[in-house]
């Protein structure tokens, strides 16, 4: 019998609850679905992290909503007591709830998500960068501004 097991996404015996960690985290939509092209989805994404970000759970340093998925670099907030699994999985909750009521669409998420951990040797302008200038890299926007759903918003923890 054939017993595949998942693929480990995550780093294996890291805290993911320390909250001087800066992650960059992808959350793709169920299949790649272009779900979040669409203005009004696109604007509970961001809602919903500006939510967070106001309720002091997340330090967050840039986002950009595509199509298919988001990114972001976020650090946890101190005094948040959980793991940034339990973070993503609250986000993904909600946003999917909320969207679900109004626009219908019943499994916006795919099950997992990806984060990288930016390690002290690496840059963190070069990880921000890349983030917001995805849209440009699409061929969506010739200046990443002007895209509307990527932004820079606290600074870099330098």
């Amino acid at each position: 019998m054939d017993h595949r097991s998942r693929k480990k996404i995550h780093l294996k015996g890291f805290n993911y609850t320390v909250g001087n960690h800066v992650y960059f985290i992808t959350i793709c939509t169920a299949g790649k679905k272009p779900y979040l092209k669409d203005a009004g989805i696109a604007g509970v994404i961001v809602d919903g992290m500006e939510f967070r970000r106001k309720g002091k759970e997340i330090i967050l340093f840039c986002y950009c909503v595509m199509p298919d998925h988001v990114h972001m670099l976020l650090s946890l907030a101190q005094g948040y007591n959980k793991t940034l699994i339990d973070w993503v999985s609250d986000f993904k909750r909600y946003s999917a709830k909320s969207i679900k009521v109004a626009h219908g669409i019943e499994h916006l998420w795919q099950k997992n998500f990806y984060d990288h951990v930016v390690r002290n040797d690496e840059s963190l302008i070069k990880v921000a960068e890349y983030i917001v200038n995805n849209p440009v890299r699409k061929g969506m926007a010739s200046e990443w501004k002007e895209y509307p759903y990527s932004r820079m918003i606290d600074p870099l923890p330098m």
